[in-house]
Parts: C-alpha cells; structure tokens; sequence
C-alpha cells in the first residue's frame, strides 16, 4: 500500500494548509487514537459528526477569497527567495574569486550557512510542498534547492509532507521528533543523564546534524522509505531515486569541497568553511 498526501494546497507567503489523504480515505486528525505497544499502532476516524474538516477547509477558502490573496507565494516570498540565494551565494563566490583575509573568510562561511538555512526553510520547504508558485516547473525548481543543502527530494517529501504532516508530533511515526540520543525531544524518547544539559548545548549540535544529511541520512532514508513502499505524488522507479541520489551527492561534494581545491584555496580552509556553513544554520 502506498501512502499519499491530497495535494490541496491552501497557502500564501509560506503559510500552508496540507488536508491528510491516506488510502484515498479522509482522517480525522484529532481523534488519532494510540495502542500502547512498543511500535505504536494508529487508527483514525473516518467520521466526523461536528463536520470539522469541512468546517476547517471552508474558513480557510473564505480568508484567501476575501482578502484578495493567492494561495501561492506572492512578492513577499519571491523577496525573500532573492535574498536568501544571495546570502548563500554571494559570500562563497567572494571568497573563490576575492583575495580576503582569513577572519573575512570565516564570517563569508557563516553568511553562507544563514542564507543555507534560509533556502531550506523557506525557498525549498515551498518549493516542496508546492507552494512557491502556481507552476509546477518553478515549484520543481526550487524545491530541488535541497540539493545543494545536500538532501534529496524523494526523502524529504516522504519524511515532510507524508510522514510529519500525516502524524504530527506522535512518536515512532513523526520522523522530525528523532534526533538520535543526543537529543530527546518527546517523554517517551529514552531519558538520559546528559539530557538536562540539552537546552544548553542542543544550539550547538542542532546544526551539525545536517552532516549525517550529507553523509548517511538520505541513504537510510531511502532504503527505509523504498522498503515500505512510502511515495509522494508521482511512484519513481527505485532505479531512478537512487541514481538520482548518488549523482547528486557526488555534484553536492564536488561544489561544496572539490571545486574549492581545485581552484587553489587550502584543503583546511575548505573543510573548517564547510563545518562552520553546517554548524551555524541552526
């Protein structure tokens, strides 16, 4: 069985409103019901006697007919999408074709990592859940930004737009709420000593999760998603994602660190810009 989301899509200037469609069935989020096991198991209502999907769906319609507003990205967003690329971009480009000082190079690195955090936050989350633009090729466009933030598609749209959108905030099926043992962000993640001192150093290693990204994440995540047959949209041939994940790490590390080199900057200056970029967009 594979798991869907309706694509129908309220939204403007990134605000967003994704109706669940599992099995071509509607649920009804707020009676999810949880069977206490080891592996929770989710059932939903297929009712809905106070009529609150319908309700929902018609307040949220009327607000966008009566003030004039469109149910994709505007000015505002196309602003926003300009100036976070340039944070991205601009620094780096400085720094390969500029002769700068080290200090101005570190703080180009942090720049970079702020427009990195931007585009993904922003320009690729819209892009992705088909917000951006009423055009699917734009939308398409910059929701394949997270290429050069070194994820992938396929991943994120399963794990975002199915799986958190669908089971928001449960855990065991909300892929958002497991951050490893580093750092425990439900009661019923396994408690450990050094969790009292999260709120303290999880600012610090937020970041640097996005190295497991680019390096083994998307691989797990895939093999994982493929195994249980779980899509968004369109159903990909395996053969396809996972060409399309290899080729595209291989241009991400080639932009990222081997150009660099090529071009003449030191090995070590490559590698202290590219953990400062991951480590400061958090």
């Amino acid at each position: 069985m594979y798991i869907f989301l309706q694509k129908n899509v309220i939204t403007s200037n990134g605000l967003y409103l994704y109706l669940p469609k599992v099995s071509q069935a509607i649920f009804i989020i707020y009676r999810i019901k949880i069977n206490n096991m080891t592996k929770q198991a989710l059932s939903f209502s297929r009712k809905d006697p106070a009529k609150f999907f319908k309700t929902l769906n018609k307040r949220v319609n009327d607000y966008f007919k009566e003030n004039n507003l469109k149910r994709t990205g505007n000015w505002k967003l196309y602003t926003k999408a300009i100036v976070m690329f340039s944070l991205l971009i601009v620094p780096v480009v400085l720094i390969l074709t500029v002769d700068l000082p080290t200090w101005a190079q570190i703080l180009g690195m942090v720049i970079a990592g702020i427009g990195m955090a931007g585009v993904g936050m922003n320009v690729m989350h819209d892009g992705n859940h088909g917000a951006y633009s009423s055009k699917s090729w734009v939308n398409k466009f910059m929701g394949g930004s997270i290429y050069i933030l070194a994820g992938n598609v396929y991943n994120w749209q399963v794990q975002h737009n199915v799986l958190h959108h669908t089971y928001t905030n449960i855990p065991g099926h909300d892929e958002d709420l497991d951050a490893g043992r580093v750092i425990r962000f439900t009661k019923e993640a396994k408690w450990e000593k050094f969790h009292k001192f999260q709120h303290y150093y999880s600012i610090f290693l937020y970041g640097l999760l996005t190295f497991n990204w680019c390096l083994t994440t998307d691989f797990k995540q895939m093999a994982g998603y493929l195994k249980r047959k779980l899509s968004y949209g369109e159903v990909k041939s395996p053969k396809i994602l996972w060409t399309t994940l290899v080729i595209t790490k291989i241009i991400y590390f080639s932009i990222w660190i081997a150009v660099p080199m090529i071009i003449g900057v030191s090995w070590w200056k490559v590698l202290f810009g590219f953990f400062v970029m991951h480590s400061d967009h958090i």
